[in-house]
């Protein structure tokens, strides 16, 4: 029998970390897992507005607001419409995007003047794009596991520019850093002017060793781009360290922040190569070249981002990272299902996924899910196979992670 987990809307996170990652998060009416003699304190109280009964292993999609964080949001917007020139230009509304800018720099390891703020990561890696001035005969580098968002751009180039688009394959379950390195590296030519990949393929959960291949990037003389949205709140991301030029991430995936916001890191080095229409005049937000911005948006994911700083990422990480690997070993061995994504490691991300039958259609098995038993996790994209992927974050716990795998179990036969 399957045993679903209470309702719960007000959910605390342990800042303990011997409590975090033995029992997760403590959740109103459930008992911790953590020992009774282990100590009890507590960050404050995050709340969500999850539907009653929903357990949400799909941050990776999509992550969830804090309501504090959805407060905040909404009286900055309250401020603006009692006064529409409030947060106009000069008035307020860079004064606002600054203090973002400030807390992403501090927490992404870099400097402010290298902080651009977006409304996502397709939005930031769009901008790179345009801020290139690639010409026909240009090669760009990157994988088979790029999500839609990180490689149209490229894409487009290539359509319309004569830009040429040089696709390496990274066979799923391949999980093997030497490999993805070395079949990186072997692609490089006289032609190719930058690498552009992910830091966590969305497709598998897999961390591609990206310190590695910016370092080649660099030897040889090119740029190393990232599609950063699956990597930004989920696990530490120190850029100064990753050693990449550019970085696009949103704030509306593991950095719980609104919908329609993102981060985009252009390096020192990277500023002659790469300039953006819209930050020609500036990289701050509110200028002539980027227009009116989402002030109240912006002002919430700076508190987004505090909120995990509060926490510390390295604690957030290893709590995501304990969760992810209990379901590993719940999986692990099923006729019925294949996992695709690393086994707990330096590859492992907070992501897990797995192949499904031919005979099971993945969107209907995951619409089951949810319809049958509130479980919301990613049917995999449809470039991919098929494959649904679960995402654990700060807000979940082992008795949630237990619930979706002892369901899965169910559904498709031990």
């Amino acid at each position: 029998m399957v045993m679903k987990p209470s309702n719960h809307n007000r959910r605390k996170f342990l800042s303990s970390l011997s409590v975090a990652t033995a029992g997760g998060l403590l959740i109103n009416g459930l008992t911790p897992f953590a020992s009774a003699a282990q100590p009890d304190p507590f960050l404050p109280a995050i709340e969500f507005l999850f539907e009653p009964g929903l357990v949400y292993l799909n941050t990776g999609t999509l992550g969830p607001c804090r309501r504090e964080t959805i407060e905040e949001t909404k009286k900055a917007w309250e401020k603006l419409e009692s006064l529409p020139l409030k947060y106009y230009g000069k008035w307020g509304a860079e004064s606002l995007a600054e203090k973002t800018r400030i807390t992403a720099s501090r927490f992404f390891n870099c400097d402010t003047s290298e902080i651009v703020i977006t409304n996502s990561t397709t939005n930031g890696m769009n901008s790179i794009a345009q801020g290139l001035r690639l010409k026909a005969g240009d090669h760009i580098l990157t994988t088979d596991q790029e999500h839609g968002g990180g490689i149209l751009c490229w894409e487009y180039y290539q359509k319309y520019h004569g830009v040429k688009v040089d696709i390496v394959t990274i066979p799923p379950g391949e999980n093997n850093a030497a490999a993805i390195v070395n079949r990186i590296s072997d692609r490089i030519t006289k032609d190719t002017k930058l690498i552009s990949i992910s830091h966590v393929f969305s497709s598998t959960g897999l961390r591609v060793p990206l310190a590695e291949i910016s370092s080649i990037a660099r030897s040889k003389g090119i740029l190393c781009i990232v599609d950063g949205a699956q990597a930004a709140g989920a696990i530490h991301v120190d850029l100064k360290k990753l050693g990449c030029h550019a970085y696009a991430t949103s704030g509306h995936k593991w950095l719980m922040g609104p919908k329609g916001t993102g981060i985009l890191y252009l390096s020192k080095e990277a500023r002659d190569p790469i300039r953006p229409m819209q930050f020609e005049e500036s990289y701050n937000t509110y200028v002539d070249s980027n227009g009116v911005v989402n002030s109240a948006g912006i002002l919430g994911l700076g508190k987004a981002i505090e909120y995990l700083e509060s926490i510390g990422i390295t604690k957030v990480e290893e709590h995501n990272l304990s969760l992810r690997n209990r379901l590993y070993d719940r999986l692990s061995g099923m006729k019925n299902l294949t996992i695709v994504s690393p086994p707990a490691g330096p590859l492992a991300s907070p992501m897990l996924a797995c192949l499904l039958p031919d005979r099971i259609e993945k969107v209907a098995f995951n619409r089951m899910l949810y319809d049958k038993y509130k479980l919301s996790i990613r049917a995999t994209h449809k470039q991919w196979f098929n494959g649904i992927r679960f995402s654990c974050h700060i807000f979940n716990t082992e008795k949630e992670v237990d619930f979706a795998a002892d369901l899965v179990r169910k559904e498709l036969g031990k």
